[in-house]
């Protein structure tokens, strides 16, 4: 009897998965009552996985892509072992998955990369950027070989951002992202040398960090809805306006495990998906009146859904300028600023990494922080 290779998709192996650790996700092979596990590159926590699948993630989507391609990987190499009446070893299929790199490949430097994305041990936020440079270095087609990576691409790849009206501070951060993969190329031995060596871009000076005054709020709240989804997506913008947070981070939001109820009202302390930097803020009378609204489940519609309505919602009202899902939390920090809050202090409600976003650098006690959110009631 032919001995077959089966493969399966398997999670928290060590059960240690909680709604706070993530672990990764294999795959698992077993030939002749022996298992091996391939490491797929997705860490995920308990409640982000199931049936096989990822969920309940904003990257769900990649990293679903990203465990069928490492598992479509493995078989592919089974099935032409048995095509090939070649014999099938595990050791085989070991040596394969090693060695099996982009070097030889003409998108070298792009798999290369996005093998490292997940590869590399940062937060989920950070992936997701670095995966975006990916895209958009995929889809100009310029930078996909190993032997791509000259001075004359990278210039290239510069003054189209520029004429492509990309902003300054983006294309800053695109420079910064595929510098730090050719580095990686660079320590691997697949290139010699970086263009990097030779050439640098500034980065701006000015973000463009665009806000609701008062009264721009008070028409967006005041506009007549009448269509469901609309309805939620004011009341989500809102949501992010009273607390600061930012779209991943309210699509996150779990009511039931991170409020705490302290002095009769309710605080958030926790970590933002894009950094993992602590923030700290208070549920305010209007925040909770949201929650309760939808049974303390925030109608989150996905990023591409919840702009188009914001942006419809944005024409109604009258407003001009363009209103997407950071406005929300730019819209607050602005309001905590104009009405005397200390800009140390509207750091930790937005868990700000360091100096060069909130200017001033202070490390606040619980109390201090919770005392100086109580001013924003009569704000709002």
């Amino acid at each position: 009897m032919k001995k077959v290779a089966n493969t399966r998709i398997v999670f928290d192996r060590r059960n240690t998965a909680s709604k706070k650790i993530a672990v990764p996700v294999y795959i698992e092979v077993t030939f002749d009552k022996v298992r091996n596990f391939y490491n797929t590159g997705v860490k995920v926590r308990k409640d982000q996985f199931r049936n096989d699948r990822v969920c309940n993630c904003g990257q769900q989507v990649e990293y679903n892509k990203t465990i069928d391609i490492v598992r479509n990987k493995i078989v592919d190499y089974i099935n032409t072992k048995l095509e090939n009446g070649e014999v099938f070893t595990l050791e085989g299929l070991k040596a394969y998955m090693n060695n099996n790199s982009a070097v030889n490949k003409k998108d070298a430097f792009l798999s290369f990369m996005y093998d490292r994305i997940y590869e590399r041990k940062i937060s989920e936020g950070t992936r997701k950027g670095h995966l975006s440079v990916y895209h958009i270095l995929k889809r100009w087609g310029r930078i996909k070989d190993f032997s791509d990576i000259t001075q004359g691409n990278v210039l290239l790849w510069n003054e189209l951002s520029i004429q492509n009206a990309v902003k300054t501070k983006s294309i800053y951060n695109y420079h910064k992202v595929l510098k730090l993969y050719i580095r990686e190329a660079k320590l691997f031995g697949y290139v010699k040398e970086s263009p990097y060596d030779v050439l640098h871009f500034k980065r701006s000076e000015s973000s463009d960090r665009r806000f609701l005054s008062i009264e721009e709020l008070d028409r967006f709240k005041g506009v007549k809805l009448t269509e469901r989804p609309l309805i939620k997506a004011r009341d989500c913008f809102l949501f992010q306006c009273y607390t600061g947070l930012a779209y991943v981070d309210m699509y996150n939001f779990d009511f039931d495990t991170m409020a705490k109820e302290v002095d009769g009202a309710y605080r958030v302390k926790s970590e933002r998906q894009k950094t993992g930097n602590a923030y700290n803020i208070t549920l305010l009378p209007p925040a909770m009146e949201i929650l309760k609204k939808y049974d303390y489940r925030l109608p989150v519609q996905e990023m591409h859904v919840y702009n188009r309505n914001l942006q419809t919602i944005q024409y109604r009202a009258g407003i001009e300028q363009r209103i997407t899902s950071h406005v929300g939390r730019h819209s607050f920090a602005t309001v905590c600023l104009n009405n005397h809050i200390p800009i140390e202090v509207v750091k930790e409600f937005l868990g700000h990494k360091d100096i060069k976003t909130t200017s001033i650098y202070a490390k606040i006690l619980d109390k201090t922080v919770n005392k100086e959110f109580d001013k924003l009631k009569d704000v709002f």
